[in-house]
């Protein structure tokens, strides 16, 4: 089954090729912090805090509990087998989630930009490619919908990541000389984002188009950059459409540019433990403010 973050929520089986959507805002609510924390113990205080804030009812962890249950039936039914079931599991003192990363559209998503941070000194056209393959997984705004503080710093999080990695491709598309084929996906970012003002720099230097020649390469074609639905701005790679990445400046020269762009790439790359940590840390600040 995949769990899919990367927008709406969904629980995804593959084998069927079913969509499942919790209905319930509080079973949203649960697993959304469950997803931000897969593999780990959720105490029940935080999960407490994540459906009902600093005003939660007289019996909670009995609520909580039936909440859990009802979410369990949900996996159930998304699941061949009974499975989902039995990945919701509760422990004296908290809950956890059992998933593995390649069932995550968010790891699909880092692993994509890991993979083009290695190749953005030898191979910026393929890096590029691999970056707009990864935004592919995105399907509007991250965990849209109902949720809690972890939920919420998780979103947050992943929406700065998506955001550099759109970054990053229209700056390889520029270092390939592609700029006037990028300006209709860079003013459609600067649109969506007009606070971001690292696109309207990119905007800029499209617009003003390559200061020298730039040597023919083979290229390839690239779907472009286009608004997902609930207007968040999202990029698939694929045959049929704009946004040729060439094969100019294939890494020679122009070390400092490489560079840099290397340097942007790995600071959107960010390690998952150290997310989880953040995303954590975050969530017990908000429930101490909360209470």
């Amino acid at each position: 089954m995949q769990f899919r973050m990367l927008g709406p929520l969904q629980l995804h089986d593959d084998k069927r090729r079913t969509v499942t959507t919790p209905t319930s805002p509080k079973q949203q609510q649960l697993l959304k912090a469950l997803l931000a924390r897969p593999g780990a113990l959720v105490p029940t205080a935080d999960l407490v805090r994540e459906l009902w804030g600093a005003r939660p009812p007289a019996k909670a962890g009995n609520a909580l509990q039936a909440h859990a249950s009802r979410l369990r039936q949900t996996m159930s039914r998304a699941e061949p087998g009974g499975c989902g079931a039995a990945r919701l599991v509760a422990r004296d003192c908290g809950y956890l989630l059992r998933v593995r990363p390649e069932e995550l559209d968010s790891a699909r998503f880092r692993l994509g930009v890991h993979r083009a941070r290695a190749l953005v000194g030898t191979d910026p056209e393929e890096a590029g490619l691999l970056l707009r393959q990864a935004l592919g997984q995105w399907r509007g705004a991250a965990l849209a919908g109902p949720r809690g503080p972890i939920g919420a710093a998780l979103a947050v999080v992943l929406e700065q990541e998506r955001l550099g990695a759109l970054e990053a491709v229209f700056d390889l598309a520029l270092h390939t000389g592609q700029h006037r084929r990028i300006v209709p996906e860079l003013r459609e970012a600067v649109l969506a984002h007009p606070a971001r003002t690292r696109f309207r720099e990119q905007l800029s230097r499209a617009m003003a188009g390559p200061r020298g020649p730039v040597p023919a390469g083979t290229g390839r074609t690239l779907r472009p950059v286009r608004t997902a639905p609930g207007g968040a701005v999202q990029a698939g790679a694929g045959h049929g459409g704009a946004g040729q990445v060439g094969a100019g400046h294939r890494g020679t020269g122009q070390g400092g540019e490489l560079d840099r762009l290397r340097a942007l790439v790995d600071r959107i790359a960010s390690d998952q433990h150290a997310l989880q940590s953040a995303i954590a840390q975050l969530s017990e600040l908000v429930g101490r403010t909360a209470a």
